[in-house]
């Protein structure tokens, strides 16, 4: 006789592909930027190919009783940021990750637990330049979630600098000896 061994599964949303530098980014955002602390800023799940963020709506409302946008501004930087920096780690690689230029389309005000999404569908640069000591240019889009329904589109233009030699990945280094 044959038994079946399942464990069920409740949600693919809790997945987290290498949790362990999902730990590490979410702790060196709230070392770094503290402000992600304060907002509340969560990883949420991390596929390998898409990166999503959260935060809570309480501390992140307007008066309209809707998300704040420098909120939601924040939140789509971090994930975008965040989606890059899992990137460089998948291919050993580490730098200096820098917002040069971003800008954000809300088509309409967003209430409930906001997310933001990058996927790297939605992704264009060549990080390998890295490797050969030269600084990459990544141009992302983020989109922003709230009650399942989109509200905002951020597109943002991010520059790596190549890695600074033994420095721990976190600090833009490469972390070998």
């Amino acid at each position: 006789r044959h038994f079946l061994m399942i464990k069920p599964v409740a949600t693919l949303d809790d997945i987290l592909h290498r949790g362990d530098w999902c730990a590490q980014l979410q702790q060196a955002w709230y070392e770094h930027i503290p402000l992600s602390e304060k907002m509340g800023v969560r990883i949420q799940q991390y596929t390998g190919q898409k990166f999503i963020t959260t935060m809570p709506e309480t501390g992140n409302q307007n008066p309209h009783h809707t998300l704040f946008a420098g909120s939601l501004f924040s939140l789509a930087t971090l994930t975008g940021w965040g989606l890059i920096w899992l990137m460089l780690r998948e291919r050993h690689l580490g730098g200096t990750i820098i917002l040069a230029d971003a800008h954000i389309r809300y088509s309409k005000p967003i209430s409930g637990k906001p997310h933001a999404v990058a996927d790297l569908g939605a992704l264009s640069g060549d990080l390998d330049r890295l490797a050969r000591g030269r600084k990459a240019r990544v141009q992302m889009q983020v989109e922003i979630f709230g009650d399942e329904t989109p509200g905002a589109v951020f597109e943002g233009t991010y520059i790596v600098l190549p890695a600074k030699p033994f420095g721990p990945y976190e600090e833009g280094g490469n972390e070998e000896e």
